[in-house]
């Protein structure tokens, strides 16, 4: 179904700059009202619609038919769901709402989600990004729903129930500000399979500067006089909103404005105040015809009706091809007595940038300040050894010199010191002392490998620990810098080894022996650079050339910069990994105190005596 919505005008600008009209929107739809539970919901504007006279005309003429049995089952599952994330379910039970094939789209996100699996890490993964994102630790959000609408499709097993809810998000009883969503949902066999949710933009609201951006390019989007359509006459026996839609798509305003009642009071959330009145309304309809695109249709994707109300979710299309990041969902209220929309709410899909990624970092630096010393670092470590002239002695990586290539070549081949103590043919004679920098930092970087235990199902993290502990060994702190902001927050107080991902992770992660294999790679390293290559002379003229070397080299340079930084954030990991294995934090102070403050031989250690993880397997069934 293709239909013109005048608020759609500014569709277009939303990849020119986010300003985007909707057809009408929501007046003041009374007070917030507390959280209904979902069994008084059920008797909200279900089953007692049926007694309204109107809906035996809406079941006459409405494509969908008027609430039953099945719409209130989905209105309850529906209802269900959000009583669960305002009661902070884990994610473990919110997925448990969903079908396995689920299609979820939050527009703060650029892709979908689909299947359970993968919407049950995004829970964990983004909790506080967005309201249907799950809510981060610390947060006081709750939402309140405004108002729902639900309806059928369908007969006996085919049956889907299409829910849209409209709700905003209060804190310790407040509203929160620009908070105010529109969710659209599809409901089978008492399972959620498909969900889209869109919020309204942030203030300040952009108003008429999309019009005024459209007005100058729309001559560039379509051309009135290439545009075939189809009927030319506003349809009956539809619904207001439906005629609504098929009058704007004429750019018949008269014709559009008569399916609102005369005090109706339509909200677009690109503005910052409703549309008060018929009136007022059609004059703003009128001054939108002029800037919209002829090319533009307004695609029903989904349609919710009871006779109080009408829930719609949408898409622009131009010439009949889909234009990106122009999604939304509207939400009208209907006099039944009429049939005349009296109220209406839209909102459209934001444009990029999307927010989601964003918004579930920082609500981890929220969380947990302390984060944004790893970041600091990170940001400094970046600029002063890669771009930074002056500070550390040799070209920066932007020049691209041979001989630090070559450095780098030579020391990789002589990686762990296998190939000059084999004597390989092919092993390159590189000093020492930066060999055995080189090696212990290696060794250093490894043993975080004992921290895979940080990866599991229910602790996903935006950057995951396997490969960051693998990129350490070529890029050291540029991998573990934003490992340690980024990551999810423990929460579990006990897991076992089967809950590491991957079966080869849990077997790097428990390895008993890893600690003092590194360990002694580490203090090889460290013996190497004092006594190997003889022809380098004693520990004085060794740690001469060394210095005069390092005066002149980037690479050996940032390999002191880089010990320097694992000394400081090795301990980071310790508190955690305690934690999982069941230690309470003031038990077994001294392994915990080594693991923290003592460089490299102290994580060593730590990993060699600290606590197993229990297997599942040692668990007793009563």
């Amino acid at each position: 179904m293709k239909l013109h919505a005048p608020a759609l005008c500014l569709v277009l600008v939303l990849n020119k700059g986010n300003a985007f009209m909707t057809p009408s929107s929501k007046i003041a739809l009374g007070s917030s009202k507390p959280l209904i539970s979902p069994i008084m919901q059920m008797g909200q504007g279900t089953d007692n619609s049926f007694s309204n006279p109107f809906t035996a005309i809406l079941e006459a003429f409405s494509t969908l038919k008027p609430p039953t049995a099945a719409a209130s089952k989905g209105r309850l599952a529906v209802t269900s769901f959000i009583d669960a994330m305002n009661s902070r379910a884990d994610p473990k039970e919110l997925v448990e709402y969903f079908d396995d094939d689920v299609r979820f789209v939050d527009t703060a996100y650029y892709n979908p989600i689909e299947g359970k699996k993968s919407l049950m890490k995004h829970f964990y993964l983004n909790a506080g990004s967005s309201a249907l994102s799950s809510f981060g630790p610390n947060s006081l959000a709750t939402i309140i729903i405004e108002e729902i609408s639900a309806s059928c499709n369908g007969d006996g097993d085919t049956d889907i129930s299409k829910v849209c809810v409209m709700y905003h998000l209060e804190e310790e009883g407040l509203p929160v500000t620009d908070s105010t969503a529109i969710t659209f949902y599809s409901v089978k066999d008492n399972a959620i399979t498909q969900v889209f949710d869109v919020t309204e933009p942030s203030s300040p609201k952009p108003g008429d500067s999309g019009l005024k951006l459209l007005k100058s390019v729309s001559k560039f989007i379509g051309d009135e006089s290439i545009i075939v359509r189809g009927d030319d006459t506003v349809k009956s026996g539809r619904t207001a909103v439906e005629k609504y839609f098929d009058a704007w798509n004429l750019r018949d305003m008269e014709a559009a404005v008569s399916n609102f009642s005369d005090d109706c009071q339509m909200r677009d959330s690109q503005y910052e105040d409703a549309f008060s009145g018929k009136d007022e309304f059609q004059s703003h309809l009128f001054r939108v015809k002029d800037c919209l695109p002829s090319s533009f249709n307004f695609v029903v994707d989904d349609l919710a009706i009871t006779p109080e109300n009408v829930g719609v979710s949408w898409h622009v299309e131009n010439n009949d091809d889909p234009l990106a990041f122009t999604r939304g969902a509207s939400f009208y209220k209907i006099d039944a007595r009429s049939g005349l929309i009296t109220s209406g709410f839209e909102i459209p899909e934001k444009a990029p940038p999307k927010l989601g990624a964003f918004n579930s970092i920082a609500s981890k630096f929220e969380s947990e300040p302390v984060r944004y010393i790893p970041a600091a670092v990170w940001v400094a470590y970046i600029y002063i050894v890669f771009f930074s002239d002056g500070i550390l002695p040799g070209a920066n990586a932007l020049v691209l010199e041979q001989r630090t290539w070559e450095e780098v070549r030579d020391l990789s081949i002589n990686f762990f010191l296998v190939s000059p103590l084999l004597n390989l043919p092919f092993s390159p004679v590189v000093h020492p002392m930066l060999e055995g920098v080189f090696n212990l930092l290696l060794a250093w970087a490894a043993m975080f490998a004992g921290f895979l235990s940080d990866e599991r199902e229910n602790k996903p993290n935006i950057l995951p620990v396997t490969p960051m502990v693998i990129g350490m060994q070529f890029l050291t702190s540029a991998f573990l810098l934003p490992y340690l902001f980024t990551r999810t927050a423990e929460r579990d107080t006990q897991i076992f080894k089967e809950d590491i991902d991957g079966g080869l992770q849990a077997t790097v992660a428990e390895w008993r022996p890893l600690g003092a294999f590194l360990g002694t790679v580490g203090t090889g390293s460290i013996t190497w650079g004092f006594n190997a290559r003889p022809e380098f002379g004693d520990f004085s003229e060794r740690y001469s050339s060394f210095i005069d070397f390092l005066s002149i080299d980037r690479v050996g340079s940032s390999f002191l910069v880089d010990l320097a930084i694992f000394a400081v954030f090795q301990g980071w990991f310790i508190d955690d990994d305690l934690q999982r294995r069941s230690v309470a934090s003031d038990d077994l102070v001294g392994l915990r105190n080594i693991a923290k403050f003592v460089p490299f031989f102290g994580l060593a250690y730590y990993l060699t005596f600290r606590p197993s993880l229990a297997s599942c397997e040692d668990v007793i069934e009563p």
